[in-house]
């Protein structure tokens, strides 16, 4: 993800902030028309970011791929929007992260992806009747960096590494990622108060920051685009100290059992993409925006190629 654009809107801090009457009218906005199909219709929602429209449009063009008339309704809105969407039937599929799917159930992580991923998938089907197919390795959470010439003449390129040395640097985080750091207590022994000096400041400034040598390290977003033009390299969580933020489909159960082949359709999907497949498509999508694509043209073009690379398509 870019920073300016989901700093923690799809994780924590917007998640609680339900707007019903703004959901219903929305309910009503015009959208992509629905694809003709001789299954459905079947409504696909994603949240505002690039990443889940991109992941979002893949779903659109695998269904449609398989014979649904398919009603896309990208960059729906936030987390808890495209949450009352799923519950209310306004929408019946749309990617969500584990992590983010831990805190609408009020369960603290495990720090095991896969422990996390069942209890969500358990959790959901329990409370919600929504199914959890498939996740992906992509990991859309919250990370460590460095300059690539610092983590070269420290010799640090994992958390544990780092652990060792904090206390002779500076750390510069965005105020949602303070906790996540904190939390590393658990499995590194690592706060923001072992460092030499911790200071709290927008996500861009950390990584201008620690780019010109003023901080040592920045929390970063795990498929953020501007790290790597930062000249920032990704410290390796090498304990599983960060929440994983894993994306898969999540279904309306009404709508899986009507039609169990949704399942088989997408969850070929979900071994493909990982982080960098997601900083590089991201990329792609800016790269064609720069030449003049509309933006919902270069997610659609961005992601119908990536399938056709990898035979979905």
């Amino acid at each position: 993800m870019t920073s300016p654009k989901k700093p923690i809107q799809a994780k924590l801090a917007a998640l609680f902030l339900f707007v019903p009457l703004l959901f219903v009218a929305a309910c009503g906005t015009p959208g992509t028309p629905a694809s003709t199909g001789t299954k459905g219709p079947i409504t696909v929602s994603s949240k505002l970011d690039n990443e889940s429209r991109l992941i979002g449009q893949m779903y659109v063009l695998l269904l449609q791929k398989d014979g649904f008339k398919v009603n896309s309704k990208l960059a729906f809105g936030d987390t808890p929007f495209n949450f009352k969407a799923i519950q209310s039937g306004a929408t019946d599929i749309y990617p969500e992260f584990t992590a983010t799917g831990l805190n609408l159930l009020g369960t603290p992580s495990s720090y095991n992806p896969q422990k996390d991923y069942q209890t969500v998938k358990q959790g959901f089907q329990q409370k919600y009747n929504i199914t959890w197919l498939n996740p992906s390795p992509l990991d859309d959470g919250y990370a460590l960096c460095m300059s690539k010439t610092q983590s070269q003449k420290l010799g640090i390129t994992t958390i544990s590494q780092l652990a060792a040395k904090a206390s002779q640097m500076t750390l510069e985080s965005p105020s949602d990622g303070v906790p996540f750091v904190d939390a590393l207590q658990k499995t590194y022994g690592l706060t923001t108060k072992s460092f030499k000096k911790a200071q709290t400041v927008d996500v861009t400034v950390g990584y201008t920051t620690v780019q010109d040598g003023q901080a040592q390290v920045a929390v970063c977003y795990g498929t953020d685009t501007s790290v790597q033009s930062h000249g920032l390299v990704f410290l390796q969580d090498d304990k599983n100290g960060f929440p994983a933020f894993n994306p898969a489909p999540i279904v309306r159960d009404s709508v899986l059992k009507k039609y169990p082949e949704i399942a088989t359709v997408l969850n070929p999907l979900a071994p493909k993409l990982t982080t960098a497949v997601s900083i590089q498509l991201q990329n792609q999508v800016a790269q064609k925006e720069s030449q003049g694509a509309s933006p919902d043209e270069a997610i659609k073009v961005t992601a119908q190629s990536f399938l056709q690379q990898n035979h979905l398509l």
